[in-house]
């Protein structure tokens, strides 16, 4: 069973074990490894056992013979897996929200990116002769649009300027039309002061020099205010007056109205 050398390979059914004996006494194992997956294999030692990686996942060295513990990529499936259907995860509806605002936010940076360095490609390529042309061309559409401007610029003042000519002229006329108003206005009033003042100069008044004359004239005609009614309507005008001493047809009457 064993060789001459130190290690011994042993293949066991699903795994691999490499064992290394003493070089004088083979009864002795130093350690053993024990191949457990593609990635793992357990190491047996006089001080203990523990689990190592391997880092070259496609084979395990054994004495130079390569131990495939994969199937080749170019390798079929295999047929028990041919009519197997793998289930499609169901994820809820705010998990596919939040998948796709961040793709959706993927997308937007990746573009952003895309379109910020092609315009920086664009920039540096056009420091040549391409780039002084646009540049000429760029300032003579300045100049152009500068020249139209200005022309602009001034037939919008002359309109400006014959638009408020009117408007000066509108306010001029509308504060002669006013003064003339006014003007008319107070000749109208005056000429209602100087009526009113006539209708007062010719009332009657009691002057001083005859106002001896007034006197005896009130004295001479005396007027009484008083006066009664009768249930006829009649009217007895004075304080002392008599019913019978005035004829039924001189008496006074109030008229129906």
């Amino acid at each position: 069973m064993f060789e001459n050398g130190h290690t011994q390979r042993i293949d066991v059914p699903r795994c691999h074990v490499n064992i290394a004996f003493n070089g004088s006494d083979k009864t002795r194992i130093i350690y053993m490894t024990v191949a457990i997956s593609s990635k793992h294999f357990i190491m047996f030692g006089s001080s203990g056992s523990r689990v190592l990686n391997v880092i070259n996942i496609s084979y395990i060295q054994s004495r130079s013979k390569r131990v495939w513990v994969r199937k080749p990529l170019g390798s079929p499936m295999a047929k028990s897996k041919i009519f197997r259907i793998t289930p499609k995860p169901v994820l809820p509806e705010d998990e596919k929200a939040e998948i796709k605002r961040l793709f959706d936010n993927y997308k937007n940076s990746m573009k952003s990116i895309r379109h910020y360095f092609f315009e920086q490609s664009l920039k540096q390529a056009e420091s040549g002769e391409v780039a002084q042309m646009k540049h000429r061309l760029e300032d003579q559409e300045h100049e152009r649009l500068m020249e139209e401007n200005r022309l602009e610029n001034e037939k919008t003042a002359m309109l400006r300027e014959e638009r408020l000519k009117i408007q000066a002229e509108k306010t001029q006329q509308n504060v002669l039309a006013s003064l003339i108003k006014k003007e008319g206005e107070a000749k109208l009033h005056e000429i209602q002061i100087e009526d009113f003042l006539t209708k007062q100069m010719s009332t009657p008044f009691i002057q001083a020099e005859n106002i001896e004359k007034a006197i005896e004239d009130a004295l001479a005609n005396p007027v009484n205010f008083n006066f009664a009614l009768d249930l006829n309507g009649y009217v007895y005008r004075g304080k002392d007056t008599s019913i019978d001493t005035i004829p039924e047809e001189k008496r006074e009457r109030l008229n129906s109205n």
